[in-house]
């Protein structure tokens, strides 16, 4: 084989296992705490004001974690274990609740808070000036 021939295999095999292993880890299983600390940041932790179970440092947080860890050894989905700890624990809730008849009013009240403001800011600035009458 020549050398130019033997570079360019070279090149095409390392290419090659450069692709397999990026596909291998886009396309892979999060390691098991990455798991758990993407799941934690979508709960809100019942004690703590407006932070989530994997940011918060109350103990029942860290119980909570310590539950999804287990969870997850046990091969439950991300969806079961959510569901579960908004079961089980009275006060947890998601952060980032989705859209449902329930939940209506969350997104939609600053939707219409501001669609009124820009309205009454357009009303103000085009309400035409009144001319004094000097006579």
């Amino acid at each position: 084989m020549s050398e130019r021939l033997l570079g360019r295999l070279r090149a095409f095999v390392t290419l090659a296992l450069a692709a397999f292993v990026a596909f291998a880890v886009v396309t892979g299983d999060p390691p098991a705490e990455d798991r758990a600390r993407q799941i934690g940041a979508l709960i809100r932790c019942p004690t703590c004001q407006g932070e989530s179970i994997a940011a918060s440092p109350a103990p029942l947080a860290e119980d909570m974690m310590s539950l999804v860890r287990v969870r997850i050894e046990e091969g439950l989905s991300d969806q079961q274990i959510i569901d579960e700890l908004i079961a089980s624990y009275s006060g947890a809730q998601l952060l980032d609740p989705p859209l449902s008849v329930e939940t209506a009013a969350l997104w939609l009240i600053p939707a219409l808070v501001l669609v009124v403001g820009i309205g009454a800011g357009i009303k103000r600035t085009r309400r035409p000036a009144r001319e004094s009458s000097a006579s």
